[in-house]
């Protein structure tokens, strides 16, 4: 591999300034288990779960909790122990959820995850059931159930598996953690993906900010080569360089057309975090019921790397760090791109949080926004070449349904162009509100 030579796209993107490097990056994964779990039936793209428990029901931690609605995939308890209610509970996405709370039993024997014997050999159907049957869903944020991404409609073929361990978002650092403590175990999750799709080609993306972790593996598959072949590659760091088209454009030349996805051009790409899921679903019968998150910023005083079960509250997870600077103004879900803020701490972590960031109030704006000034920075930054400048003029003067021309559909919502933009304009809420007024006349 080549440590010199770092691959990236070429339309747009920003590079964040020094103030916010990982700092997380040194501090291993802690695990940290809360007195109690509140666990939404809605956390993934689809239907939600439906819950076949209720108030005084014992659980096992991975004990099937909710069944999966149409599409969707069940949901598991992620501690042992007593449900004490399944009702409406604050939600970090929808406001509110119903959600199945469970006090944790630190007295109960925990689970033994066995490995399954000859879990290499086992048929496509089985794979993809135990994904399923597993709750799997994309760990990178899109929480789209892994099971229905990985059936390609006919006609399709996969030549090239990318597996994204590119962590473009600043701040986070979960993934990099991964890579560093379970290369092995990657690359073997990775192998039975690819098993799966019928692909020829492993790749695995990683910015060059994580050197270490392109050597992790490198040498990890120097002991244990895989059943596929595997490239290592570096990309450059960038954002939104974790991005799917953005990653498939860098690492492999190939364009995704506009309202495609890349399986249209003969590649799947596949979050570090979700491939090691699919290995623990598969080799070891374990659902997905943890959820590893960098918790960080200058709000928090102590930041981590955290593996909790999922549906542990931010506010326990706040206390566990040390508790909140006094000066703390902001909490993050996600990355500083893409995440979205709380309005509350009661909210519980789900499948696809990524990290928590806790923001000084000299880190928040407090000044409203302007009026756009037409200085074309948000239209150098954009990795699609849209025009959000246009987007958020038409949508401020309650136009939203004359934008389409000027790409509000294909947004992916990076926030690129928010960031650079000198008058402060919330653009990608504005295309979030045209996006809206062109589903309710759908």
């Amino acid at each position: 591999m080549d440590f010199l030579k770092t691959l990236t796209f070429l339309r747009g993107g920003v590079h964040p300034e020094d103030a916010w490097k990982k700092k997380t990056r040194y501090h291993p994964i802690e695990r940290f288990v809360p007195k109690e779990v509140t666990i939404p039936l809605s956390q993934h793209i689809g239907e939600p779960a439906r819950a076949i428990v209720e108030r005084k029901t014992k659980v096992v931690r991975g004990d099937v909790i909710a069944e999966a609605g149409p599409g969707g995939v069940p949901v598991h308890a992620s501690v042992s122990g007593t449900v004490k209610r399944v009702a409406l509970a604050p939600h970090p996405l929808l406001t509110e959820a119903t959600a199945i709370v469970i006090e944790t039993d630190f007295e109960a024997t925990p689970p033994v995850w066995e490995e399954a014997p000859d879990w290499n050999n086992f048929s496509n159907e089985i794979l993809l059931e135990s994904i399923r049957a597993a709750g799997i869903v994309g760990l990178g944020g899109a929480a789209f159930p892994t099971h229905r991404k990985l059936k390609c409609p006919p006609g399709i073929t996969i030549d090239t598996l990318l597996i994204n361990g590119a962590e473009c978002e600043p701040y986070l650092t979960a993934d990099h953690r991964l890579i560093l403590e379970h290369p092995v175990e990657i690359l073997n999750g990775a192998a039975l993906v690819a098993k799966i799709l019928g692909a020829k080609k492993i790749i695995l993306g990683i910015e060059d900010n994580k050197i270490d972790a392109a050597k992790v593996l490198k040498a990890a598959l120097e002991k244990h080569p895989s059943t596929v072949p595997v490239e290592i590659r570096l990309c450059k760091t960038r954002y939104p360089q974790g991005s799917e088209r953005q990653l498939v454009e860098a690492l492999t030349g190939k364009v995704v057309p506009a309202r495609k996805l890349p399986m249209h051009v003969g590649v799947m790409v596949q979050n570090v975090a979700t491939v090691l899921a699919c290995l623990d679903a598969i080799a070891f019968h374990k659902p997905l019921i943890d959820r590893v998150l960098t918790v960080t910023g200058s709000g928090i005083q102590n930041p981590k790397n955290l593996s909790v079960p999922i549906g542990t509250l931010v506010q326990d997870i706040a206390d566990y760090c040390g508790g909140l600077h006094y000066k703390t103004v902001k909490a993050i879900a996600g990355g500083p791109m893409m995440g979205r803020a709380l309005g509350r701490l009661d909210v519980p972590v789900i499948k696809g949080t990524s990290g928590l960031i806790f923001l000084r109030e000299e880190e928040v704006s407090k000044e409203g926004f302007g009026p756009c000034i037409s200085c074309g920075r948000c239209l150098e930054v954009c990795p699609l070449g849209l025009e959000p400048n246009q987007i958020s003029i038409y949508t401020e003067a309650g136009r939203p349904l004359e934008t389409e021309t000027f790409g509000t559909k294909d947004c992916f919502e990076c926030g690129c162009c928010a960031f650079v933009c000198p008058a402060q304009r919330p653009l990608v809420q504005f295309i979030q509100m045209a996006k809206n007024s062109f589903r309710r006349v759908a």
